[in-house]
């Protein structure tokens, strides 16, 4: 391996490294700041959901309060809707959501729990009279149980200047979707409409503070959360502050916090709301993704708002379900909520789709995804042989020209001008081109990076299993051994990993049998061979295992590709005696 073929491997390496650090760069995780303790007035009383911090009692003189003479029978308690999909848990306490169980996705061998509340014990879908900062709602509700898909919470409340008006939530859930309903009506029995004005907006609809599923820390490599809207007909992404709140005035068709397999999806009616995002930390959960949808001011007497959630997997098949109103229970059309799927390789997103198809296709003839893996890999390594050949007959012929390379560095050291023009000169002669070993190289670069894009994103590939009792997940990385209360020092690893070991293995071996002769004396080629699979192991330790079985098939297929083209090339030097026969 000359210094040109020495020189395209290392700008290989970096590429693939900057490939591995790239979602990094452009979306980094948040960072912690110095959180101050969560303070409350010493007659407030927290409130489930919505602004922790905000004092629901007593209420302002001139707010609105729930009505006393609709107090009566009312009493804590919670309500359960179960279907093949969900398992969803409902409380009085303002009609909001305190569970929201994904049945037929696990987490820890449980359900999926989508509403991540951490320690703080607050709820979801509650409601703020005015901005999205605003009190929580947290009075007690009538319930109804409307029929077995449908929930009804009703409470009366008191505007500024006595009049009253009745407050109704209604949720409507379908058996086979992800997706329900949620209405709310404001109604006045005197056909006076309510003073609900303040900073701007009626009332507040939250979703958060954080969905599932449960994570350590987020980053790019494990969970993350990336808020998107969909406007004008195309998806738009929206910067939050890092530990802060964001709000944005244009009309949209949705609005989503994405994770890296699982999202809320909030699709509002027609009414042009104020939509907020906010990452502002509370007191027992750190990390948090909420969403406000701020109605404006109502001038009616009755109100009705309609809105349609989903809270389910990023499942392409699932969510393009929504664009055809034969193939989902709402009727919906022209959603495009697939759009909330990230790609890792946005440029390569045609090569994405190639490779998901073939994968999927892999997998329909042998059941298990990891072997449906090494089935891709084995494709994609006979269809790049012959480039892989190139690269290597060329690298032979640098190789063999070496001695004469030599001779004229030595004959023309003072001049390098001359120097450069023989060279030329030779390798027009031997009909060589000194880049014929780096750009087959490089030209498989974009299917690395594709492949890469589509087994860290995959969502087929979350809790496939590949091996049992070892490789039983290859979104995730694989563990022999978990440190419960220890965390190695500087690397941070909590886990033993052995497929890491295994690549690194593979990687040597395809190194050493892709030496030259001459290569043991060469400390350039020595360090290739010896430190890159000893850098790549700390780059690739916490990676998914599905990517790492598709690079450590990849190098068996490569050791054994070099030892044939190596026994080809010897025979036609006549090193070895051809076969007879």
């Amino acid at each position: 391996m000359d210094k040109r073929t020495l020189f395209a491997v290392v700008l290989s390496v970096i590429v693939i490294s900057v490939g591995f650090f790239l979602q990094g760069i452009m979306a980094p995780p948040k960072k912690p700041a110095p959180q101050a303790p969560l303070v409350q007035s010493a007659q407030a009383t927290p409130s489930v959901g919505g602004n922790p911090s905000a004092p629901t009692e007593p209420s302002a003189p001139g707010s609105i309060q729930p009505s006393d003479a609709d107090s009566a029978g009312l009493a804590e308690g919670t309500a359960t809707y179960r279907s093949n999909l969900l398992d969803v848990t409902l409380t009085d306490r303002g009609g909001a959501i305190q569970s929201f169980e994904l049945l037929k996705h696990l987490d820890g061998g449980k359900p999926l729990e989508m509403i991540n509340s951490g320690s703080t014990g607050l709820t979801a879908f509650n409601l703020s009279f005015g901005p999205y900062d605003a009190a929580t709602v947290s009075a007690l509700f009538h319930f109804t149980q409307v029929d077995p898909n449908t929930f009804q919470f009703t409470r009366q409340f008191v505007a500024p200047g006595g009049v009253p008006f009745t407050l109704t939530k209604t949720y409507l859930f379908h058996p086979d979707s992800y997706m329900m309903e949620l209405k709310v009506d404001i109604a006045n029995s005197v056909n006076q409409y309510p003073n609900l004005v303040s900073g701007g907006y009626a009332y507040t609809l939250q979703v958060g503070p954080q969905i599932g599923p449960k994570f350590e820390k987020l980053g790019n490599r494990g969970e993350y959360r990336n808020y998107y809207y969909y406007a004008e007909g195309k998806r738009k992404t929206f910067g939050v502050p890092a530990r802060g709140a964001k709000t944005l005035d244009e009309r949209v068709s949705w609005a989503a916090i994405v994770g890296k397999y699982f999202t809320v999806i909030g699709i509002p009616d027609a009414t042009q709301y104020a939509l907020t995002y906010s990452s502002k930390p509370i007191a027992g959960l750190v990390d948090t993704s909420e969403m406000y949808f701020s109605r404006p001011p109502i001038a009616s007497a009755k109100s009705t708002d309609l809105f349609q959630f989903y809270l389910g997997p990023k499942d392409p098949g699932v969510l393009a379900s929504f664009d055809d109103p034969s193939k989902n229970a709402f009727g919906t059309s022209g959603l495009n909520l697939q759009a909330v799927i990230d790609t890792s390789t946005p440029l390569l997103g045609w090569l994405v789709v190639i490779l998901d198809y073939c994968l999927k296709f892999f997998y329909s003839l042998v059941p298990n995804w990891g072997v449906a893996i090494i089935l891709l890999t084995i494709v994609i390594k006979v269809i790049l042989f012959p480039i892989t050949r190139k690269s290597y007959e060329s690298t032979s012929k640098m190789q063999a020209l070496s001695p004469k390379l030599k001779e004229l560095q030595a004959k023309y050291k003072n001049n390098t001008q001359k120097l450069n023009q023989e060279m030329a000169a030779l390798y027009k002669r031997e009909g060589v081109s000194p880049l014929g070993g780096c750009l087959p190289l490089l030209l498989q670069m974009p299917v690395f990076f594709a492949l890469y894009g589509l087994l860290n994103t995959e969502f087929q590939l979350r809790g496939a299993m590949f091996i049992p009792g070892w490789i039983t997940d290859l979104s995730a990385p694989e563990s022999v051994y978990h440190f419960t209360n220890f965390v190695i020092p500087i690397l941070g690893w909590t886990d033993i990993r052995v497929l890491p070991l295994i690549y690194v293995g593979s990687q040597l071996l395809s190194g050493k049998i892709m030496q030259t002769p001459d290569a043991g004396a060469n400390r350039n080629m020595m360090m290739m061979t010896y430190l890159m699979p000893l850098i790549f192991f700390f780059v690739l330790y916490n990676a998914p295992s599905g990517l790492i079985v598709y690079w450590t098939v990849t190098n068996l297929l490569t050791v054994a590709q070099q030892a044939y083209m190596n026994s080809r090339r010897r025979r036609k030097q006549g090193l070895v005696p051809a076969r007879k026969g």
